[in-house]
């Protein structure tokens, strides 16, 4: 069976060696706050607000509310840095990184016929349509820790790695041919071929690190970058101006490379070495959306939507090296690559969200998601099938349905608007899976300032989202059999600053009552 080091970090490989990058993992599975800076300056709480591009990944019933044709584009720069804690020494990276995040174009019809039989006074009125793009998740962060480790070290865990995968699949390792990365971990299979860890007596039937003696020197440097972008085609309905339907179809793409480096050596530096796995994972997508909004008085909106699980299909590209320098002066070097194709399913999302409309004022908006990261999997064909069942059994095992609070407000003094919001993410871990204060719930915290004119308007929003995460490099079982795992304790903070400028044309006035118009003013629009 083929051993496989998939997306989102997830490692199929001994348990003894492969333990799953959680941080990564969550990052995959979860989208951050995105869309305009006008819905990001109110924390994302934007499904019933509606007439905005974001409408379409959030809630598609929104651009029911559009009554003109408009034209939108958003940009602008993130950068973030992670403090770690590694065997009690802190370190920290930064990272920085401009972007375009959202684009797009709305058309909306006039004033339609009205039609009686739909059962609803006022009938249909316009029916609006939007294509849009919108980048769903940043991937860009930098890990950077080091440390003196007295009770492991990296080659015990990669030899207890290839000792306890031909253990179990019956490998013969007195081969050296049979040590390769259709058999075990692309990790071990350089480790064992640059000697980092070799065998240990004549009969070559176990291995064992080279570098055997403790403490050892640690360093590891990781490098996430990509993102998962979306692009939407989206229909919105406007029956009587008091119910708004719509319906969209996602084509997502995702991006995501992981680059690392971990270096070793042992106290007397006579010995060191350094092991490279670099990933690169692409894949195109396809989803559906649906929402509907009910506006039960002019000052209130009540919606909810609803979001398929994306299905991927995914390509991976995996490099890999280990370079040796043993205190004899003999280096050794080995590589390895591997092309990967298989199916991702990424959860799905149900929406739930109202606002209020203080008159000319503003409003103030809420938002409540549920997510079942329980559903998330991955599927192999043939005789790789078994690899999906372990994997997918491990997530419905680790994951949860988690939640996810968004709530903001915005002013409004004549053209101006002011913005405030924030977001709560839930970790997508069950109780007693992640590390205590460092499960990756996420704290976003919004502001932001627009201008709303006649035909062109303007906005800005700034973003600062925080969360705390764990990461292991390795683990195994020792020869008393204690767990060996030591952690890194991730400290993040990542800073985003959008703008978005756009132009509506094309308004259509025709038809409207004194009634209308006075709904169109409380719509702040």
């Amino acid at each position: 069976m083929k051993k496989f080091i998939i997306i989102a970090g997830i490692a199929i490989a001994s348990p003894l060696l492969a333990q799953d990058d959680i941080s990564d993992a969550s990052r995959m599975m979860r989208p951050d706050l995105s869309g305009t800076a006008r819905s990001l300056g109110v924390g994302g709480a934007f499904s019933t607000v509606g007439a905005d591009m974001s409408s379409m990944s959030s809630n598609p019933a929104g651009l029911g509310l559009y009554r003109s044709n408009e034209i939108a584009v958003s940009g602008g720069a993130v950068f973030g840095n992670t403090g770690s804690q590694y065997q009690g020494i802190g370190t920290s990276d930064n990272f920085s990184k401009g972007s375009l995040s959202q684009a797009g174009i709305v058309f909306t019809t006039r004033q339609l016929s009205k039609y009686e039989n739909m059962g609803i006074k006022g009938g249909l009125e316009r029916v609006v349509f939007g294509i849009g793009f919108q980048k769903l998740a940043d991937f860009n962060r930098n890990d950077y820790y080091y440390g003196v480790n007295t009770k492991s070290s990296y080659a015990q865990a990669l030899a207890a790695d290839i000792n306890g995968t031909a253990a179990q699949n019956g490998i013969d390792i007195t081969n050296p041919n049979n040590v390769n990365p259709y058999n075990f971990a692309m990790q071990s299979v350089n480790a064992f071929n640059s000697a980092i860890v070799d065998y240990t007596d004549t009969t070559q039937t176990k291995v064992g690190p080279k570098i055997s003696s403790l403490p050892v020197n640690q360093m590891s440097r990781i490098s996430t970058q990509g993102s998962l972008s979306d692009i939407n085609l989206s229909l919105g309905f406007n029956i009587g101006n008091t119910l708004y339907i719509g319906v969209g179809l996602g084509l997502p793409y995702m991006s995501y490379s992981r680059y690392s480096t971990f270096a070793e050596g042992n106290a007397r530096s006579d010995s060191a070495y350094s092991m490279v796995y670099n990933t690169s994972n692409t894949g195109i997508g396809v989803n559906g959306k649906f929402g509907i909004i009910a506006k039960p008085a002019p000052w209130l909106r009540l919606g909810a939507s609803v979001q398929t699980p994306t299905y991927f299909s995914m390509s991976q590209t995996a490099y890999g090296n280990g370079i040796t320098q043993l205190g004899d002066s003999n280096g050794y070097q080995a590589e390895n690559s591997t092309l990967y194709k298989f199916a991702y399913y990424n959860p799905g999302k149900l929406t739930f969200g109202a606002s209020a409309y203080l008159k000319q004022w503003g409003f103030v908006s809420v938002d409540y998601e549920l997510t079942d990261y329980t559903h998330t999997h991955y599927s192999f064909s043939g005789q790789d099938k078994a690899i999906s069942d372990q994997e997918n059994a491990y997530i419905s095992a680790q994951y949860k349905i988690a939640s996810t609070i968004k709530a903001g407000a915005e002013f409004s003094y004549k053209k101006l608007r002011l913005r405030a919001g924030f977001a709560w993410s839930e970790s997508p871990f069950r109780n007693g899976i992640a590390i205590s204060g460092y499960d990756g719930a996420r704290f976003n915290y919004t502001a932001g300032i627009g201008y709303r004119g006649q035909s062109f308007f303007a906005d800005l929003a700034y973003i600062r989202t925080q969360y705390k995460d764990y990461y292991s490099p390795y683990a195994y079982k020792d020869a008393l059999g204690v767990i060996q795992e030591p952690g890194v304790y991730n400290n993040s903070s990542v800073n985003s600053i959008v703008a978005t400028v756009g132009f509506k044309f094309g308004t259509s006035t025709k038809n409207r009552s004194t009634t209308r118009r006075r709904v169109v003013r409380n719509q702040l629009y």
